[in-house]
């Protein structure tokens, strides 16, 4: 499957779950992001966001930020606030895109860091207390070798637990 196949597919599947996902042309919205960042985010993901629209939702374990408007958390993350994780995290080389859907304060991100084929970064789990504490990264683990594998694990999944719900 091609990874324009896996990405409509991933959304469908999400949608099919009742998470209210659109086709939007987010290129431009996209590109305002990514030229914030140090580095370019994997191409499956940049599809993602520029092709379509969506609220906050949990899946496999992960609560993915909403990319519903030119002020999301996404943009919020890219201009590192001082006092935040992404404070930390960007010149260290990771770009959160969500949390743990437990509740847990944890930054799931992109390991910029690694050399892969075509961006696909892996996905990463970092601890916030160490961010927060001790302004030191601490990787917890890796979720997924890229976001590539996380739509597969979605789209193959047929039991996958999605649905929307705000992170706060």
């Amino acid at each position: 499957m091609s990874t324009d196949d896996l990405i409509e597919a991933f959304a469908s599947k999400i949608q099919g779950r009742g998470v209210p996902v659109r086709a939007e042309d987010n290129r431009s919205r996209f590109a305002e992001f990514e030229g914030k960042l140090a580095k370019r985010l994997p191409e499956s993901f940049a599809g993602f966001l520029s092709r379509y629209t969506f609220p906050s939702f949990d899946v496999l374990g992960v609560s993915l930020f909403g990319w519903q408007s030119d002020s999301n958390p996404y943009i919020e993350e890219a201009t590192a606030p001082k006092g935040s994780l992404s404070e930390v995290l960007h010149p260290r080389g990771f770009v959160q895109i969500g949390r743990p859907d437990t509740g847990n304060f944890d930054a799931v991100c992109f390991d910029l860091n690694q050399k892969t084929h075509n961006r696909e970064y892996p996905i990463v789990r970092i601890d916030h207390e160490e961010v927060l504490c001790n302004w030191r990264v601490r990787v917890v683990g890796q979720l997924w070798p890229s976001f590539v594998k996380f739509m597969e694990a979605v789209v193959a999944d047929l039991s996958s637990e999605v649905w929307n719900r705000p992170i706060h």
